[in-house]
């Protein structure tokens, strides 16, 4: 497969990918902080799981209403809704008019138009892709998402606290051309199918089928405790946007440093920044390496290893202001995270059935949200209990989530190993 053979609405997807996340980079890990010193913390928590509750809804319709009216139109609709949200975001953090309550209610937007925008975004590409191409084109968006998380993370750290105003702008204009592009540039890759069914009828069978299918799925516990530990732990990687993040903020100085030979000032703000760039680089840097250095641990010791250094060093950024421990820290839990997450991904392939495959994955897919929530409850509880606590607490969400992941690998191979025997021939 060769760049020149893929479809050109990947090609400008990819692109805009890239720059989407960028600047989406450059603005969420900052929010909670950004909150927190306008409103408070525990506002700022309350704000945050609204936000996260929105783009939940928006992906649940954009899925929908991609499948009923089109890839581009929902797009297009998506887009347009983003541009005007950060159009207004920009004016309500301008000199002339200084409003977070009005800016959270834009992010909200923000958020349900961006939550639309993905489950089309996503099936454009599964559309005009085979197996084959599509691994090469997954492939480039992982490196490139990557790339945009680190220089999103640089960017912000140096411009959200004191160019907030004109990094809006900057989104602004991203945006607009997003639009742009996608209207004049991306073609159709879907046409739905008329339905020949009555509309009451089609609505009632479709409300059964997916009523039907959630109850088989939360029938399964090991999935269920598969969804659980992925929840409690991605929470720690969150909790370094919101709690930690405001707390690096609160606690951590104004402080001259260099950078081979650059001087410049260091504050909370800026050493969360270098901590998020430094975690996306080392995964870029590191994932062959770790997979080659632990190819001879059995998966199941390489995943709970890999998540229990994970959940100590996350716990650590949550006690400490000393900027090598952080930096070391994150190095270590980096390591860590390597460790468990491929293994954690292939886990799913064998737990979810063949004939549910895409609603386990859309179960899979609220990890995430679920993860947000949880890390915004972290910032409303932060504000009343000492870090020690809270790194006590964050140790035990890891932990606790390591522990489920040791139950689910234990029962994934005790049922390969029943497998493998049922096939080994009776000799007479």
């Amino acid at each position: 497969m060769k760049w020149k053979d893929i479809h050109p609405n990947v090609k400008l997807r990819l692109a805009m990918q890239f720059l989407g996340s960028l600047i989406t980079m450059a603005v969420i890990p900052f929010l909670a902080i950004y909150f927190s010193q306008k409103i408070g913390a525990t506002q700022t928590g309350i704000i945050l799981i609204i936000i996260v509750v929105s783009g939940v809804i928006g992906g649940i319709i954009g899925g929908h209403v991609s499948d009923r009216i089109g890839r581009k139109k929902i797009m297009i609709y998506s887009e347009l809704g983003l541009l005007l949200s950060y159009l207004f975001i920009t004016l309500c953090n301008s000199p002339w008019f200084d409003s977070p309550y009005f800016s959270a209610g834009f992010f909200i937007i923000n958020m349900f138009c961006g939550g639309m925008f993905q489950p089309a975004a996503q099936a454009m590409i599964i559309d005009i892709t085979n197996p084959d191409s599509r691994k090469f084109v997954f492939t480039i968006s992982y490196w490139l998402g990557n790339l945009a998380t680190a220089i999103g993370g640089i960017i912000g750290a140096f411009l959200f606290k004191n160019y907030l105003f004109e990094l809006f702008i900057g989104i602004t204009l991203i945006s607009l051309l997003s639009v742009w592009i996608t209207i004049f540039f991306i073609t159709e890759t879907y046409i739905p199918k008329p339905s020949t069914k009555a509309p009451n009828h089609q609505q009632n069978f479709a409300l059964k089928e997916m009523f039907n299918s959630f109850s088989i799925v939360l029938k399964d516990k090991l999935f269920m405790f598969y969804i659980m530990g992925g929840i409690l732990i991605f929470s720690l990687e969150q909790s370094l946007t919101n709690y930690i993040g405001i707390r690096l903020e609160k606690d951590i100085p104004h402080q001259s440093a260099s950078f081979f030979t650059i001087d410049f000032m260091l504050d909370g703000t800026k050493m969360l920044g270098f901590l998020r760039t430094e975690n996306t680089i080392l995964v870029v840097l590191l994932s062959s390496v770790i997979l080659f250095v632990f190819r001879k641990w059995s998966d199941r010791w390489t995943l709970a290893t890999g998540m229990l250094i994970f959940s100590i060093c996350f716990s650590i950024f949550a006690v400490t202001n000393n900027v090598l421990i952080l930096f070391i820290a994150m190095f270590i839990g980096t390591i860590g995270e390597l460790m468990y997450v491929p293994i954690k991904q292939a886990m799913l392939g064998e737990i979810a059935p063949p004939n549910a495959r895409s609603t386990y994955m859309a179960f899979n897919s609220m990890t995430l949200y679920g993860a947000m929530v949880i890390s915004s409850l972290l910032t409303i509880i932060g504000e009343w209990i000492p870090p020690i606590y809270m790194g006590g607490l964050l140790l035990i969400l890891g932990l606790t989530g390591t522990f489920l992941y040791f139950i689910v690998t234990k029962k994934l191979y005790s049922k390969a190993s029943e497998e493998n025997e049922s096939k080994v021939p009776v000799s007479y």
